[in-house]
């Protein structure tokens, strides 16, 4: 057993030698500010004297969240075997003391590295100085940015869409005076449809008929109230099977006899007649070329 752990021992040690040639880690030897002491948006150098191991390489950060209140412009890396010197440029908005952000050199990362911007106003300073190089504030250019978007596209945006919003606006306002003909009719049929049976044939034809020339005046653009049931017959049948044109006409020359000759149609017929005017004029309906606006 003793002689086991004498043999285990130059073995062990040779184990953490070679573990530390291995993966030791960069050590920072010294950081310099230049200048030494800087203000709000002050261009600010930090420069940091790296001690490596023969084995390690820096590699510049290439992602790393900054805090509004820095802007880090620019990072370099001069290396040279054992040693390296980082050079970190930043601007700094914020007074006081606060830490730089997390920066991955791939061997080590800098991790809570502190900096001290001083303020003028805090430290009551009076003494004139001469005027310092403009500093562009983080956030400026998408602020500049919306606001050229804002004055110059915005408004054109705008016009085009009140004028679509009007467009279609003008469209549905046109459509509902374009179907006023047709509710008006369906209107009187459902009323004419709930009194079967209450009214007289005479009463009961001479109103649908009325609102069927009404209609037709709408659609057809033809003073189909004063013209004779003939006249009418003889307009277009709006693309429709003839045959269904003239059953719509039959419909007015059966109200001329009942108007005129005293002839009589069952409660049935009558609600015949009204189904078919209502289906017909739907067909009508769907046909927009024959919409006519008066």
């Amino acid at each position: 057993m003793i002689s086991l752990g004498k043999a285990f021992l130059p073995t062990l040690f040779l184990f953490i030698v070679l573990s530390q040639a291995l993966f030791g880690e960069a050590e920072i030897t010294r950081s310099v500010f230049v200048p030494p002491e800087y203000y709000i948006g002050d261009p600010v150098e930090l420069r940091l004297q790296v001690e490596l191991d023969r084995y390690e390489i820096l590699t510049e950060p290439l992602d790393f969240d900054a805090p509004e209140w820095v802007e880090i412009r620019d990072i370099e890396i001069v290396q040279n075997r054992e040693t390296a010197e980082v050079i970190i440029k930043f601007t700094s908005f914020s007074p006081g003391t606060r830490a730089l952000p997390d920066l991955d050199f791939g061997p080590f990362i800098l991790s809570d590295q502190k900096i001290y911007t001083k303020s003028l106003v805090g430290e009551g300073e009076s003494d004139l100085r001469g005027l310092r190089p403009q500093v562009m504030i983080p956030g400026a250019r998408l602020t500049f940015f919306l606001l050229v978007l804002a004055v110059f596209v915005l408004p054109y945006l705008l016009y085009f869409l009140i004028k679509l919003i009007i467009r279609y606006t003008l469209l549905a306002i046109g459509k509902y005076h374009s179907s006023r003909p047709f509710r008006l009719l369906s209107r009187t049929l459902k009323k004419l449809d709930a009194s079967l049976g209450k009214i007289g044939v005479r009463d009961f034809y001479i109103t649908l008929t009325d609102a069927l020339r009404v209609y037709l005046t709408a659609r057809t653009g033809h003073d189909c109230i004063s013209a004779t049931t003939s006249e009418i017959s003889r307009l277009h049948g709006f693309g429709l099977d003839q045959t269904l044109w003239e059953r719509m006409v039959s419909v007015l020359k059966q109200g001329d006899m009942i108007k005129f000759a005293g002839q009589t149609l069952s409660k049935e017929e009558m609600k015949d007649n009204l189904d078919f005017l209502l289906e017909i004029c739907q067909e009508i309906e769907k046909r927009e070329d024959f919409h006519v606006n008066l």
